[in-house]
């Protein structure tokens, strides 16, 4: 890392270390929205790590913002930091200063007609907290404030709210982009192929712990030929998601995101398809190696691998995704396909 992504990382590791252990998390699983971390989180600046110097921001690339949004993953962050800093570069790319206040990212169930916005049941991370909406549509980002806003309150997995959003909304700004229609679905996409990693190194973390300090028939669990299997698998999908992690993160800030000869969408597909797929198996050999006491509530495994299964399907799970790689795999044709692989 460079001596930004280490301050970076140095900064949210130390704010999240001491915010959010178990005991923590189990509490803001019972209250609404917590506000005092939220405060804290806004005081740093964590949410404007992509944002323009005149928001506020640092204007860093998405690969300085890794280190932060894994961070987001491997502390289980029971708030919408993540889309936070993903609606600040969406502005910074198209000369918008947003509003005060959280983002709801629209990636579908609205449509425009006549200069009016309508939301049927869009699923929008943290929805009742919004205090505005951004969507992209026919070259242009829209900022949206709900009207007549009808919320079914629900959550994911991981018990962090996905809120269905009904009901008129407001134009508040428009501004021309050179994003597309379906640039918030690869950005969110990505944004949680990075979280499953920061989730999935985290629970490695804890697995090679607990066989480290637990003895059975005398010697370490880690001891045991099992185990070590066990271990060496796990590491090894954590080190493949957090790879192709970085190589989309590292293509984007070379190519964007939107239609040209190369852009990032290819390894966006990659690295959402493989952190979808690998999470199965990532939090089956963690359970397996704690055992039952990885199943219990007090033990704090939970918070990973559940927020993990929520991620995979989220933004697109792995059937999706395949096949968006597979379509870019034709479009491509044979003799270009590999070279785009290997790049």
């Amino acid at each position: 890392m460079n001596e930004l992504q280490n301050m970076l990382h140095e900064s949210v590791s130390r704010l999240f270390e001491d915010e959010l252990d178990w005991d923590a998390l189990t509490r803001y699983e019972k209250i609404e929205w917590p506000e005092s971390l939220w405060g804290k989180i806004i005081e740093q600046g964590i949410d404007k790590v992509l944002a323009s110097e005149s928001s506020g921001g640092i204007e860093a690339s998405w690969s300085d913002a890794y280190p932060v949004l894994r961070a987001c993953g491997r502390y289980t962050v029971p708030l919408p930091v993540s889309e936070a800093i993903l609606g600040q570069w969406v502005a910074r790319q198209s000369g918008a200063e947003l509003p005060e206040g959280i983002p709801g990212l629209l990636t579908q169930g609205f449509s425009i007609k006549e200069s009016k916005f309508s939301l049927n049941k869009s699923i929008v991370p943290w929805g009742s907290r919004c205090s505005y909406y951004m969507a992209i549509h026919d070259s242009e980002l829209f900022i949206l404030e709900a009207q007549k806003q009808e919320v079914a309150n629900q959550n994911n997995l991981g018990r962090d709210p996905r809120d269905r959003i009904s009901g008129e909304a407001r134009i508040l700004d428009r501004f021309p982009t050179n994003l597309d229609n379906d640039s918030l679905l690869y950005l969110g996409a990505l944004v949680r192929s990075i979280q499953i990693g920061g989730a999935s190194a985290a629970a490695l973390d804890l697995a090679v712990k607990y066989a480290s300090d637990r003895e059975q028939f005398g010697r370490s669990l880690a001891k045991f030929q099992a185990i070590q299997h066990h271990l060496a698998d796990l590491a090894g999908l954590v080190a493949s998601v957090d790879a192709i992690a970085i190589a989309a993160c590292a293509r984007l800030d070379r190519s964007g995101i939107t239609d040209n000869q190369r852009n990032a969408r290819f390894e966006i597909a990659a690295a959402k398809c493989r952190a979808s797929e690998a999470v199965e198996k990532i939090t089956r050999l963690s359970h397996q190696i704690h055992g039952a006491i990885g199943f219990t509530y007090e033990y704090g495994l939970h918070f990973l691998t559940r927020r993990m299964w929520a991620w995979r399907t989220e933004y697109g799970g792995v059937a999706y995704w395949g096949e968006e790689l597979g379509k870019l795999a034709v479009e491509n044709g044979g003799n270009e396909i590999w070279p785009i692989i290997t790049a």
